[in-house]
């Protein structure tokens, strides 16, 4: 319990530094809402120092049940705090703000506010940094926490290492000393070079943000239609390439480990996958009567279709680009989601592999019967176990979805409606539904369901992110004892 309230004194006092970040914004630009921040802050500050002051003379280490209580609390709590302000400073309600700091701490982008014109830039800040926050806390939790313990058949990295000469890390401090650098580098790399290619400085920190975090809010309500050149979409597609892939992956390219990085074969097939998708995107739009773009156009808008939803990020290069693909399509994309250690949703690719190699064994296993093959995927071998945690977390994420779609259900003009946004709300790609399908013009925003559907749909982001849709079974304390 020590290592707990330790490690979240850390959590909250992060926070309080984005809020006063926020709150020099409001001063700058002379808005009233920069009392508010820092009235935040300092209760943040209050509260995580009285527990610091309280626990620093005792010692205890943060051990794997800790760890992910650790994440639960800081996935739960921080929220309820980030929702003060937005609350103050908009139109929105208690249920409201709480909804609108999960959907952007979370990365989802379901976001109720649309005069985003009209919004304070402070509390615009303050949800772009939340937004940037939350991607960093997936990592860290994916990396220190849910990888070493298998959770849901993850590849275990800490092992990985190990076999490759690399010492073991699977502290949390350790992870957040391998994730940060690259994670904010990556950043700072992406704002500048957006500001390089003619952004105003708080554009390229929002499109920044939402890159590396595949998360789906934007600094303006036109979304990506409001940059519209190309070297910006160009910038944003690359940059939700490095969120939507493993953050491993990027320090073995960066440490110049060429051979074992082009080795990982879930990072390339990612990048596949968006190949092939933006190809076929672009054909539904080059030269045909729901399109007549020009190649190089086609192209380009296939390429960041493909991207935005492969990855989560949930981002439209157009207003209506995702309705010109079948949604049982974009579904598919977004319910698989990216790479292992990355700040995509969905179930990610290594599961999705690793369900295709077993069940080619099992096709082939059926011609001989007697045939002894490895279980690998690439050079990762699957145990045994990890293969049933795999096929059981699958099982429990649809079962899981399917009683989350039948709660939200009644708030709904149809059953495709509470499909979509629950698929949308557990993958973290808000903006799927609010996509513009065909016979979805009476679908209600985010903010005009009620209550009770938007805490289902709050609590469905925060599973996702916690993956516990994907391995309810993780209460079984045998995980513990390995």
């Amino acid at each position: 319990m020590m290592a707990l309230a330790r490690h979240g004194v850390l959590a909250a006092g992060t926070m309080a530094a984005f809020l006063v970040f926020a709150a020099m914004i409001a001063v700058v630009r002379r808005e009233p809402a920069a009392v508010v921040f820092l009235l935040t802050a300092l209760l943040t500050i209050f509260g995580a120092g009285s527990v610091h002051l309280a626990t620093r003379s005792r010692t205890a280490r943060l051990d794997r049940v800790s760890s992910y209580a650790l994440l639960v609390a800081i996935w739960v709590g921080l929220p309820v705090v980030a929702a003060i302000p937005i609350a103050a400073t908009t139109s929105l309600g208690l249920v409201g703000a709480w909804f609108e700091a999960v959907a952007a701490f979370t990365t989802t982008g379901a976001s109720q506010v649309h005069d985003i014109a009209d919004l304070p830039r402070s509390t615009l800040a303050w949800l772009l940094s939340l937004q940037w926050l939350g991607g960093l806390i997936t990592l860290v939790g994916v990396v220190a926490v849910l990888s070493p313990a298998g959770v849901g058949g993850l590849p275990d990295h800490t092992a990985r290492a190990l076999e490759h000469g690399a010492r073991e890390s699977t502290a949390l401090d350790d992870a957040i000393r391998q994730i940060l650098p690259i994670y904010a580098g990556a950043t700072v790399v992406c704002m500048l070079t957006l500001y390089a290619v003619g952004l105003r400085g708080f554009d390229a920190f929002g499109l920044a943000s939402a890159a590396l975090s595949t998360g789906g809010l934007l600094p303006d309500a036109d979304g990506m239609a409001a940059y519209g050149t190309a070297a910006v979409k160009i910038v944003f597609m690359f940059f939700m390439l490095v969120g939507g892939t493993s953050v491993l992956w990027h320090r073995l390219i960066l440490t110049r480990r060429f051979r074992l990085a082009f080795s990982q074969r879930e990072n390339m097939a990612l990048l596949l996958v968006c190949i092939i998708v933006g190809i076929l995107a672009a054909a539904v739009r080059f030269d045909t009567p729901e399109g007549h773009l020009s190649l190089p156009l086609a192209l380009e808008d296939g390429l960041f279709l493909a991207i935005s939803l492969i990855t989560t990020t949930g981002v439209e290069p157009h207003a209506g680009a995702f309705a010109a693909l079948p949604l049982s399509l974009v579904t598919l994309l977004i319910f698989v989601g990216g790479a292992t250690f990355s700040t995509s949703g969905g179930i990610k690719m290594y599961r999705v592999g690793v369900m295709g190699v077993q069940s080619l064994l099992e096709l082939n296993r059926l011609v001989l019967p007697h045939a002894v093959r490895p279980r690998r995927l690439g050079q990762q071998t699957v145990s045994l176990e990890m293969m049933k945690a795999i096929w059981l977390c699958f099982a429990i994420a649809s079962a899981v979805f399917l009683v989350l779609t039948a709660a939200l259900a009644p708030a709904m003009p149809s059953f495709e409606a509470a499909y979509v946004a629950t698929l949308s709300a557990l993958t973290n790609a808000g903006p799927v539904y609010a996509a513009g399908w065909s016979g979805s013009a009476a679908w209600p925003e985010w903010g005009a369901l009620p209550a009770y559907a938007q805490i289902i749909l709050a609590l469905a982001m925060i599973l996702g992110r916690l993956e516990i849709l994907m391995v309810l079974g993780f209460i079984h304390f045998g995980i513990w004892r390995r």
